[in-house]
């Protein structure tokens, strides 16, 4: 997983420190970090006229001009909903928080460890990337999202893929899909099912329900590891 972060102090010190805990929070939670740097607020505004690709601001409050909650409030003002994390010496604008919806306050000196429950919180709600498979079908090649895919069943020397909106007879063998989709997300339920583990709802003795409530086989071997794979899927969600 990447974010690009943007921080914003008027303090040079500050912005090393931020920076150095950032990554340091990344080497831990296998995050990378795509880091700009800014000492004023209206050095920050005038580089996201150009470029608003960024998932999470940490501010500093008392700078310059325009202070951070000043930036915050124009930010909300151009319905600009990037993540919002005050680090501040002062109290006194915590209650304006809520009117720019930041996600909390870190006081400084900062705090390693509440600064990573607040990174840990942002994970949980930060725009994941994309992933996409690509099939050949009798109709040419298709770009399909993984998160969409709810199951594939082998069809002698071909696949057959469900997604949420769709079924297709795809050109590719059964033994592709198990080899290159990821573990942490789909699991075998039997020798020619693979399930996306985000799309099971309930797990039977013999077979799996999804969330339209239609059924796949599970083969009475395979139970126990289908049931530990849904467990560890979720239990990495919370």
């Amino acid at each position: 997983m990447n974010w690009r972060v943007a921080l914003v102090d008027d303090e040079a010190i500050q912005l090393k420190l931020l920076k150095k805990l950032l990554m340091e929070y990344g080497e831990i939670n296998e995050v990378s970090f795509d880091i700009s740097t800014f000492e004023s607020s209206e050095a920050f505004l005038f580089h996201f006229e150009e470029d608003k690709a960024f998932d999470l601001l940490i501010l500093d409050i008392e700078m310059g001009k325009m202070n951070g909650m000043e930036l915050a409030k124009h930010l909300r003002a151009q319905n600009h909903e990037i993540k919002l994390l005050f680090v501040t010496g002062y109290t006194d604008y915590i209650g304006q928080g809520y009117e720019v919806s930041a996600m909390d306050y870190v006081l400084k000196p900062v705090n390693k460890e509440k600064l990573f429950q607040v990174l840990n919180r942002f994970q949980k709600i930060a725009p994941k990337e994309e992933v996409y498979i690509f099939v050949e079908t009798h109709e040419g090649m298709s770009r399909i999202s993984q998160a969409d895919v709810v199951y594939l069943e082998a069809n002698r020397h071909q696949t057959i893929l469900v997604t949420v909106n769709d079924e297709m007879e795809v050109k590719e063998p059964f033994s592709h899909f198990e080899d290159t989709l990821s573990s942490d997300n789909f699991i075998k339920t039997h020798r020619s099912y693979l399930v996306n583990l985000s799309h099971i709802k309930t797990l039977r003795k013999q077979d799996v329900v999804l969330d339209d409530e239609s059924t796949v086989p599970i083969s009475r071997r395979k139970v126990k590891e289908v049931n530990q794979a849904f467990i560890d899927y979720y239990k990495r969600r919370v």
